[in-house]
């Protein structure tokens, strides 16, 4: 999704930085006090004044952001009932940290084999002595949203720390989680969608509602997205049972290594029951597969 507005100016930027969020937030009926707070922009020294007091290079897209704006911060209230009460209200929210507010934090553990690998279907994260890790937005106290540099010999990725000290991958740069945030409608929470706990229950309210409830409400076609990784994977290995429960997996013939060749050999018609997956999908056309897994994030060890 693109928005792009063709008169350059302040308002102009903020409506392409939300890729015209506003505006649709403007069509629900449900939703009122859109707020958007404006920063000055951080001057090229200061950036690099921060370059050099942490040892790192901010990527080229993060850079250019603090160079527009000193961070951002665009709230509005959703009301899931009639009677707009306080206790009924939910504040979206799009944030990023000032540039004095990314702050570099600790506490994590550290591994002798820093990098990216694959714990069954989710990214592990290893970090190393040389690792860095900077807060770039504060999930009230239940998490924080991170830019990790595993070294300075990589580019920085954007992780989830939840409260249980874990680590979960959210985009691989600071644009794409900025169009995670606007794809989100910065519902609450929303980064808990990509753990292994999932979105969490609505804990500012004393009510009956919950973040899922929010995204049924507000958000309906984002919510398939937001199953566990785990069911996904469940569903699709069923689906795949099922569509190929009637063809048999191939096997290695242990005889093919044998020197001497039986003397009888009796010859076998090729039926459609003996088929290998490949000719079964010449014979029927292209098979159907489960989706594939997204894009492995980098492994400094290769």
């Amino acid at each position: 999704m693109e928005f792009i507005v063709d008169k350059v100016s302040e308002d102009s930027f903020y409506e392409n930085l939300l890729i015209g969020l506003p505006k649709v937030l403007e069509k629900l009926p449900s939703v009122s006090d859109l707020f958007l707070e404006r920063f000055s922009p951080v001057q090229h020294n200061v950036i690099c004044a921060w370059e050099q007091k942490h040892g790192v290079l901010l990527p080229e897209d993060l850079r250019s952001f603090y160079a527009s704006t000193n961070g951002l911060l665009y709230t509005y209230n959703f009301f899931y009932k009639e009677s707009a009460s306080e206790e009924d209200k939910v504040v979206g929210r799009i944030e990023v940290n000032s540039l004095n507010d990314l702050a570099q934090i600790y506490g994590y553990e550290i591994k002798s084999d820093p990098g990216v690998n694959m714990d069954g279907e989710r990214y592990e994260l290893k970090l190393g002595t040389d690792s860095k890790v900077f807060e770039l937005v504060n999930l009230h106290d239940v998490g924080r949203v991170t830019l990790i540099y595993i070294n300075h010999r990589y580019l920085p990725t954007i992780w989830m720390h939840n409260s249980a000290m874990k680590f979960y991958f959210l985009a691989d740069d600071f644009t794409t989680y900025l169009r995670m945030c606007v794809h989100h409608l910065g519902i609450p929470f929303w980064q808990f969608s990509f753990s292994c706990d999932g979105i969490p229950e609505w804990s500012e309210v004393k009510s009956d509602t919950s973040d899922t409830m929010v995204f049924r409400l507000l958000a309906p076609a984002i919510l398939p997205l937001h199953k566990r990784i785990e069911d996904i994977r469940k569903n699709n290995e069923q689906k795949f049972d099922e569509e190929f429960s009637d063809i048999p997996l191939n096997k290695i013939d242990c005889n093919i290594f044998r020197t001497t060749r039986p003397q009888q050999m009796t010859s076998v018609p090729l039926t459609e029951q003996s088929l290998s997956p490949r000719q079964a999908k010449k014979k029927h056309g292209k098979a159907k597969f489960p989706n594939k897994l997204p894009k492995k994030p980098f492994n400094p060890k290769k």
